[in-house]
């Protein structure tokens, strides 16, 4: 489902293989930098039996990201691996993108680009060492 309000500068991003705390760590991270992040929201997954796997969902306006002035987020902690899909046009999937590199350690799943969009998951970690 689409919000009308969303534009080109939105980014869903879906996480899975993850408890709560893992997803609200992730997403504190995205709240932190772009300010009009829509309310995080848990599915189950479709045609999965009684209580299926977990998928947790977010929308984020890149409009609002703070700037390189702005306090950022350190570094956040996970229980394990998470891992994260994100949709939308390149150049907003790409800073939604950075931000998760600053925050955790973050390794390329696959990505699919399209004439306007672009699908991009990771695998998130606790970022280890300096």
């Amino acid at each position: 489902m689409t919000d009308a309000r969303e534009s080109a500068d939105h980014v869903s991003v879906h996480l899975t293989d993850c408890g709560h705390q893992d997803a609200g760590a992730v997403f504190g991270v995205l709240e932190a930098v772009f300010p009009e992040a829509g309310p995080p929201r848990s599915e189950t997954s479709p045609g999965a039996p009684g209580a299926g796997p977990m998928i947790w969902c977010m929308t984020v306006d890149t409009r609002t990201r703070l700037g390189e002035g702005a306090a950022q987020p350190g570094r956040a902690s996970l229980s394990g691996t998470v891992t994260a899909d994100l949709f939308g046009a390149a150049d907003p999937v790409r800073q939604v993108k950075e931000e998760l590199e600053r925050a955790f350690a973050a390794e390329l799943r696959g990505h699919v680009s399209g004439e306007h969009e672009m699908e991009l998951r990771l695998r998130l970690a606790t970022r280890t060492g300096s």
